[in-house]
């Protein structure tokens, strides 16, 4: 009798062991599969905004003549959560109910996510997309999510020697102006020389989670270049002839064709 209760308690130990072991990897399996998840998300958004500032349009004409954004959020709508980014991109894909170009508006900014129990210093942020730029009357944008528990998003502009918070750049067409940080200046051009000031030479985001998820940082160069000078008619002297040239950010190879 002594010897079966002995050979029970070795096999309740040696079971008790095995199954710890069991929940252990399964904890590490879990985990694993969060990580990867996390990661895949954030490698998703990351790839979707950066193609969307590769692929940023500046014509300096009615479709394309904004690019705003901020690390505060006063820019775009109150939604209590910092940063807001606002420019015009190629990257629209077709579809074969609707009828639009390949150019249109792009917003980022954090929404509340109200199914997200506990994370109330947290949010959604979302990229809402405007097609219809010829409309009169104001479209409501369709927002798309990108990331949850989103903190603050960050956007900063290097003017060529310092990163600044804030860019704000309106084309002459639409009778704007343009800044950077605090500064002011204007975004008009004359002779061969270019209005490429306006524009900033590089844009950063900076996206902060809820731990344990690590930030994610995007950086992209904006190398802008001048449209061509108009052919100049016969009868006017070539001096008047001359277009002023708008900067616009150079697109990747990858790129569709701007029009």
């Amino acid at each position: 009798m002594l010897e079966i209760l002995l050979a029970s308690f070795a096999a309740a130990m040696i079971l008790v062991a095995i199954y710890g072991i069991f929940y252990r990897a399964l904890k590490l399996r879990d985990n694993a599969t969060q990580r990867t998840h996390e990661a895949r998300l954030q490698a998703r958004a990351a790839k979707v905004i950066r193609n969307d500032l590769r692929n940023a349009l500046v014509s300096g004409g009615l479709l394309a003549s904004t690019l705003m954004g901020s690390s505060t959020g006063s820019d775009g709508p109150s939604t209590g959560f910092p940063g807001y980014l606002k420019i015009t991109a190629t990257t629209g894909r077709d579809v074969p109910d609707q009828y639009y170009g390949d150019v249109q508006q792009v917003e980022y900014y954090i929404v509340r996510d109200n199914n997200s129990a506990g994370s109330l210093n947290a949010g959604t942020l979302v990229r809402a997309i405007n097609r219809d730029l010829l409309s009169s009357v104001q479209q409501n944008a369709t927002e798309e999510q990108i990331l949850t528990g989103v903190r603050s998003l960050q956007v900063s502009f290097y003017d060529g020697s310092n990163w600044q918070p804030s860019w704000q750049y309106t084309s002459p067409t639409t009778g704007g102006s343009s800044s950077s940080g605090s500064s002011t200046s204007s975004s008009t051009s004359s002779g061969n020389s270019t209005a490429a000031q306006n524009l900033p030479e590089a844009i950063r985001i900076d996206i902060e989670q809820l731990p344990p998820a690590p930030p994610l940082e995007i950086l992209v160069p904006w190398p802008t270049q001048p449209f061509a000078a108009a052919t100049a008619a016969p009868s006017t002297p070539p001096s008047s002839a001359t277009a002023t040239p708008t900067p616009r950010p150079t697109p990747t190879p990858a790129a569709p064709a701007t029009r």
